[in-house]
């Protein structure tokens, strides 16, 4: 029986292995950590002697890259013992490593992932007859399962909250013919919570721009040479201008900072040309319901035409949010809904350009 449990062990370990590089492009939550608390019950196959019963496990652990997960684990639980005042107190000490079979960017969609577990580490067996003493036999341990990791509320955030269930089979590596030493082996069932802090950041990529400063060098001369005319001004800009890099705060019309950096510029090539008529077009990816993008999107082209505005830029200008509608990548993927979440300018008129 215990080879065939040893065998099922290394099948775990096994499947974690397989699937350590089915995915290396997904979003990872590497480097954050979690505490699960968890309520248990045990069911104590193997020796007859003692009675099933409810028990506690308390994990803290560290998710790494490739879906993997490295805690530790301390458990407990107390058993009544058949026929007798005496009762069973196990405590185990063990390692755990984790794979989970989703991605990251899954886990948002669905908030469901399952995963498999296995571990090993110290069993403490602590026997106490009332009127006679205890005694406390030290062993090994090892075990493997299944579970199902379950979203609560949203899993895009710095803090995330997750229910969890198990189920594994723990062993313990005692010898039969030790005297007063039982084989405590069994399935183990656990549900809980999970809290993760720390999550992936979905937000645009910062904009860094570099400034280069000139030395200006002035020659003083008696009689200076005329200045040269000023370059003849380009041709106004015609139909759609993409504002590439003006982001906001995720649900929000907020401007990221360094969007603004994006907007002066843009204002300071449309200032020669007060004669242009702009509308200023919001669009958002496909996450969420039309209504509440049209909504969101209308707000956010409002915010840039307002910037715009107290910034110097007298053009008549109106804005319009189109919600989910006309994308310009593919929803199916993060790229591509970062793309989708734009800001542009349409030339609606007044394309003469020039003005006193």
């Amino acid at each position: 029986m215990k080879r065939l449990i040893a065998l099922s062990l290394a099948g775990a370990v096994g499947a974690i292995c397989a699937t350590a590089h089915a995915d290396n492009s997904a979003p990872s939550d590497a480097g954050s950590i979690y505490l699960a608390p968890m309520i248990q019950y045990s069911l104590q196959g193997n020796d007859p002697e003692i009675k099933d019963n409810f028990g506690y496990d308390a994990a803290i652990g560290v998710n790494l890259p490739h879906s993997f997960a490295l805690e530790g684990n301390f458990s407990r639980g107390d058993f009544d013992i058949k026929g007798t005042d005496g009762t069973r107190r196990l405590d185990a000490y063990t390692i755990d490593v984790i794979k989970k079979f989703f991605p990251t960017d899954i886990m948002e969609k669905v908030y469901i992932n399952p995963y498999v577990l296995a571990g090993g580490g110290e069993l403490n067996d602590r026997t106490d007859y009332p009127g006679y003493g205890h005694g406390t036999y030290h062993t090994f341990t090892g075990e493997a399962g299944i579970g199902i990791l379950t979203g609560l509320g949203r899993q895009d955030g710095s803090t995330r909250v997750q229910l969890r269930t198990e189920a594994k089979y723990r062993m313990e590596f005692a010898s039969a013919d030790t005297f007063g030493v039982k084989d405590p082996s069994g399935v183990v069932f656990g549900v809980g919570v999970q809290m993760n802090f720390g999550a992936p950041d979905d937000r645009a990529p910062k904009i860094v721009t570099h400034e280069t400063v000139r030395e200006v060098v002035r020659e003083v001369q008696v009689q200076p040479p005329p200045p040269p005319p000023p370059p003849p001004l380009p041709p106004p800009p015609k139909g759609d201008i993409r504002l590439q890099g003006v982001t906001f705060a995720k649900d929000s019309a907020e401007l990221v900072p360094q969007a603004e950096g994006v907007l002066d510029t843009t204002i300071a090539s449309l200032k020669p040309y007060p004669n242009l008529v702009i509308e200023v077009r919001g669009f958002a990816d496909s996450t969420g319901s039309q209504a509440y993008n049209l909504n969101l999107t209308q707000h956010r082209a409002e915010t840039v035409m307002h910037y715009m505005q107290s910034h110097g830029l007298s053009n008549q200008m109106s804005a319009k949010g189109f919600g989910k509608d006309n994308p310009i990548a593919d929803n199916a993927t993060r790229e591509g809904r970062l793309a989708n979440r734009r800001v542009e300018l349409h030339i609606t008129g007044g394309d003469q350009g020039g003005g006193s």
